[in-house]
């Protein structure tokens, strides 16, 4: 059976309209909730030494594995930022998969007062953590609107690819819900 000249119009014309409108609708469809390493920002460098002395180059000296860096942007974020770092060394202590660091932010420390603040810190972290405790003296307007900074007194954690691309943050408490939510983007530490 053929079809009429009138129908075939019409489906042709809704053919070129739909072909001149997807190219405008595409941007706005997303294709996954993961968003893309290329579409999203990496973690702005970071240059500097664990309280062991160990130097560290981020995003470079992840070396293929996954970050977790917990970020600190005040001294009364420091007992939650804790909290998240020693469930972090529970599991992923000697991994070889997963590197983290607690991160406080000191940039906005007068350089002539960080090394006393460096050592108020290192006098209250542990041994077992100062490998793991990195302190930041540069870029936190970055890393602010990487972590979407709202609350000071807030730890922010942010799990990133080999690459420094962020795959998933979240701020607040180390509670058992959101360490579970953070583990299920982390390889299953070996034992």
């Amino acid at each position: 059976m053929a079809s009429s000249p009138r129908r075939t119009s019409r489906y042709t014309h809704f053919l070129w309209v739909l072909a001149l409108l997807l190219p405008r609708l595409a941007p706005a469809m997303p294709l996954s909730d993961t968003p893309s390493p290329a579409v999203t920002p990496a973690i702005p460098p970071v240059t500097g030494q664990t309280l062991t002395g160990t130097p560290v180059s981020l995003p470079a000296d992840l070396h293929g594995r996954t970050g977790v860096l917990i970020l600190g942007f005040s001294k009364d974020s420091r007992l939650q930022a804790r909290a998240w770092g020693k469930r972090l060394a529970g599991d992923f202590y000697t991994s070889s998969q997963v590197q983290y660091f607690e991160m406080p932010m000191l940039a906005g420390v007068p350089r002539l007062l960080r090394g006393y603040v460096l050592r108020q810190i290192a006098a209250e972290v542990s041994d077992r953590g100062k490998p793991h405790f990195l302190p930041i003296t540069n870029n936190e307007d970055r890393w602010r609107s990487l972590v979407h900074y709202a609350q000071p007194n807030t730890p922010y954690v942010v799990v990133v690819d080999s690459t420094g691309h962020p795959l998933w943050q979240t701020s607040g408490d180390a509670t058992d819900a959101a360490y579970a939510q953070l583990r299920t983007h982390l390889p299953t530490p070996s034992r």
